[in-house]
């Protein structure tokens, strides 16, 4: 018994000496270094990685993929706005900073801690996942930097890329990119990786071609077919989009045989429907299966995606009646899918618009803008063609009513009423279609559950239950059909209403004595007809004014943004027939017309309508544009008036007259110019130090957003005013009239500039190191190339901490007798530039701008 005693003793003894001597991170004994690492590895190291992979796993299976576009090559979505894992995030970052400072071993410049290099690169993926990019990369790059002679840095370098690419910054991602594809030491099994963040980085840029090479690289790489599925499925995608219907297929095909998930497998196969050509003999085939598929019930979610791609196979084939039908079915079997409903309506609109039937396309472009998000791809096209045609159905809806009410007002009262009650009657009519289509919808929703799809009937018993609410499909169809007809509206008091700014007709009466006339908007009410009448002459005057100016509006949205130039013509040859002699409008009709008439080639014509305005409108301007060919100089010359006041004064701001320009500015009139003076005000204010005078002009400028150019600047303004810094570096730019700055003590490089053609840069890159290896073995230098645009190639070595140090190298290096006969072989530049001037060298390929630059500031300050 004493013996175990002693022997428990004696371990606790050596036990406690261990770990006390162990805890110093200043000594590099075994003992010290086993614990240290043993504790940052379990302790630190294992927990935040752990923590990690919890966090991208549930990141990953958040992610839902938009299969109507290309898909991402990672499943992260947008990190910046994703805040589901922070809290995983924030445990490794605490995790791998605890053992950062308690165990880090570094004495006398050496890392004798091996985990240290592993928790810097867990912290920066967990910055990374975060969102927060800048930390990562600045993370990224310190490992790069630090650990050159270890393979982490290329780990490093590709998470680097990652980040850069995250944060749209592709120009730096690129030099980055570059450097390291060209490195001889990259480790054989990171380059799948490179692969497929190479593939990210040309596929967030829409450079579909560059990242097909990439993933070919990955699809030979990678043996097991699960493992390369989604890249497989992008391959496919690309070759869908560059017409390579054979390619597309194959890799449809091999997505399918990979087993993936139901989802990929669905969309592989409308994406197989799709691809295939016109006349092809497997067309009808595929469609059978298509419609084979809306009678299998575990497809009631994507009925709205089959029938799309009917459709779309229907457009394939030129059968544009059949792929009407097949959209709309689409548009009825969407019920949560918006993106799908969205680009069902789109197509529909896009068939309508290119046959011309304007107001059925503005209906479906409606439809189209209400179901699609407002970052969607196709958005802000669909949006500038709905608001073209929304001002035509206008413009066509004023002219049509006003002829329709100043017919009926030259009735007599019998035939009046019985024209009123036909367009009751027509009213009438047009809801009962209206009903009749909404019962059709439900009829086929209805067939659809008979035939086990989607769409059950209310309260029929389903997966959810016999009562509606409990039944999520009957629910999710009420919300469907609640927004078509209400839209998103939130659940509150008088939820019915847009506008909750508008008062009760019952609140203004109990507030006014006054009484509250109010026009019925019944259209099955004759009142409603008889109220819109003109009476008087002076109701006839405005009616054909209405007439005139929406003939106008609608025949130049015709002819400059439909460039249907015979449509154009017809509405203004209409406008000249009923007022021939208008001073405003039938000039300006006889122009347009004869700029149509140019447009379709019909020259004879054009001719007579030249001859009929000069004829009838000697005097009017248009008349004078075809006849003195000064005269729209002359016109610019009048409206020039303007520009000179503002020119006198932009003048006194350029001879530093600030108060007088000030002064001038007092009254500034709110048109086009009300921006530029206000600008000149503002910047006067800030050259007399006034800041806070400053900032309210150009808050006031941006408010008004009348310029774009001048409100970026006056945004640009104010950032530099709130950082002193930009704004010092923006005036040492002006008053050296460069956009490159010389900082002697900046970090540089040297850069060869050579021509593509003719050098062998992989030999080039040899002799240099062969170079640096004989003359410099004590120093580390990086070597990378890169092409800049299709010409050139850029060599930069680097890393250099001042300017003198690289003149001083760029003169050693090139008389070296290999290196400078290979030069000598073709045109070439060697220069010295800094980290932050060559950012703004290679976005703008500005070579001789920086040559006049580096040798003002380099050759002669040396």
């Amino acid at each position: 018994m004493k013996l175990i005693t002693q022997n428990i003793i004696t371990v606790f003894l050596l036990t406690f000496l261990l770990f006390s001597t162990g805890c110093s991170t200043k000594k590099k004994s075994w003992v010290n270094r086993q614990f240290h690492n043993t504790t940052a590895k379990y302790n630190g190291y294992f927990n935040g990685n752990e923590s990690i992979k919890n966090g991208v796993k549930k990141l990953e299976e958040g992610f839902v993929d938009d299969y109507t576009t290309i898909l991402p090559v990672f499943k992260t979505g947008d990190l910046r706005k994703s805040k589901k894992t922070h809290s995983y995030m924030d445990k490794a970052i605490k995790k791998g900073s605890i053992v950062i400072q308690r165990h880090s071993m570094k004495i006398k410049g050496r890392e004798y801690c091996k985990w240290i290099d592993d928790n810097y690169l867990m912290v920066g993926k967990s910055y990374f996942y975060k969102g927060e990019f800048e930390d990562a990369i600045k993370t990224f790059s310190f490992i790069k930097n630090e650990y050159k002679n270890n393979i982490i840095q290329f780990d490093a370098s590709l998470w680097l890329i990652r980040a850069l690419v995250e944060k749209k910054d592709f120009m730096t991602a690129q030099v980055e990119l570059d450097e390291l594809t060209g490195n001889r030491k990259l480790p054989k099994k990171l380059e799948i990786d490179l692969a497929i963040i190479s593939a990210d980085f040309y596929l967030q840029q829409a450079n579909y071609i560059l990242a097909l090479e990439q993933l070919v690289k990955i699809d030979k790489s990678i043996k097991r077919k699960n493992k390369k599925v989604r890249y497989n499925y992008i391959m496919a995608q690309l070759y869908h989009e560059s017409n390579n219907n054979k390619s597309a297929k194959n890799k449809y095909e091999q997505v399918l045989s990979s087993s993936p998930e139901y989802e990929m497998v669905f969309n592989a196969k409308m994406n197989l429907a799709r691809s295939l050509e016109y006349g092809s003999k497997d067309t009808q085939k595929m469609r059978q299966k298509l419609l084979k598929m809306t009678k299998d019930a575990k497809n009631k979610e994507y009925l709205d995606q089959i029938y799309f791609t009917l459709a779309e196979m229907d457009i394939n084939n030129y059968d544009t009646v059949n792929a009407i039908s097949n959209y709309l079915l689409s548009t009825v079997n969407s019920i949560e899918n918006n993106t799908q409903k969205s680009l069902s309506f789109l197509a529909l609109a896009k068939i309508d618009y290119s046959r011309s039937f304007y107001k059925d396309s503005k209906v479906n472009y409606d439809s189209t803008l209400f179901y699609m998000d407002e970052d969607f791809r196709e958005y802000d096209t669909s949006k500038e063609k709905h608001e073209i045609l929304k001002d035509l159905v206008y413009h066509l809806g004023i002219i049509s009513l006003q002829d329709s009410l100043q017919s009926l007002a030259e009735l007599p009262a019998v035939e009046l009423s019985r024209a009123i009650n036909q367009l009751i009657q027509a009213e009438v009519e047009k809801e009962r279609e209206v009903l009749e289509v909404e019962r059709s919808k439900q009829q086929m929703l209805y067939e659809n559950n008979r035939n086990g799809g989607r769409g059950e009937q209310f309260g029929n018993s389903t997966s959810g239950g016999k009562w509606y609410f409990y039944n999520p499909a009957t629910l999710s169809f009420g919300l469907s059909e609640f927004r078509k007809k209400w839209g998103k509206r939130r659940l509150e008091d008088d939820w019915r209403r847009k506008d909750k700014k508008i008062v009760n007709v019952f609140e203004l009466d109990s507030l006014s004595s006054d009484s509250v006339e109010l026009v019925t908007q019944n259209k099955k009410d004759p009142n409603y007809y008889l109220e819109k009448l003109p009476k008087t002459d002076e109701d006839l005057a405005k009616s054909d004014k209405m007439i005139k100016e929406s003939t106008y509006q609608a025949g130049v949205i015709y002819k400059n943004d439909l460039e249907e130039h015979s449509k154009s013509s017809a509405l203004f040859m209409s406008l000249l027939s009923r007022f021939p002699n208008d001073k405003n409008y039938a000039a300006l009709a006889y122009y347009n017309v004869y700029v149509n008439h140019l447009q379709l080639g019909k020259d004879q014509e054009a001719e007579v309508m030249k001859s009929l305005l000069l004829h009838n409108f000697p005097s009017s301007v248009y008349a004078q544009l075809l006849t003195n060919p000064n005269f729209y100089d002359q016109l610019i010359g009048l409206q020039n008036k303007d520009e000179l006041a503002y020119q006198s004064t932009y003048q006194l701001y350029t001879a530093k007259d600030y108060i007088q320009v000030i002064e001038n500015c007092k009254l500034v009139s709110d048109d086009s110019y009300q921006s530029k003076y206000l600008f000149l005000k503002a910047l006067s204010f800030s050259a007399l130090k006034d800041f806070s005078e400053c900032v309210n002009i150009l808050d006031k400028i941006i408010s008004i957003d009348k310029d774009p150019q001048i409100v970026k600047e006056s945004i640009y303004l104010l950032e530099s005013i709130n950082n002193p810094e930009k704004m010092k570096k923006a005036n040492e730019q002006a008053l050296t009239e460069s956009q490159y700055l010389f900082r002697s003590g900046n970090t540089h490089m040297s850069l060869l500039i050579l021509p593509k053609e003719g050098v062998d840069i992989n030999y080039l890159k040899t002799l240099i190191s062969d170079y640096h290896s004989n003359n410099f073995e004590n120093e580390v230098f990086e070597i990378s190339a890169m092409l800049m645009g299709s010409d050139k190639h850029l060599l930069m070595i680097k890393t250099f901490d001042n300017s003198r140090d690289v003149v001083v190298y760029n003169q050693l290096i090139i008389k070296d007798i290999g290196i400078i006969n290979q030069l000598n072989k073709s045109d070439y530049k060697v220069l010295a530039i800094s980290f932050d001037n060559f950012k703004e060298f290679y976005k703008n390929r500005d070579v001789e701008g920086y040559y006049n630059f580096f040798k003002k500031n380099y050759l002669d300050n040396n």
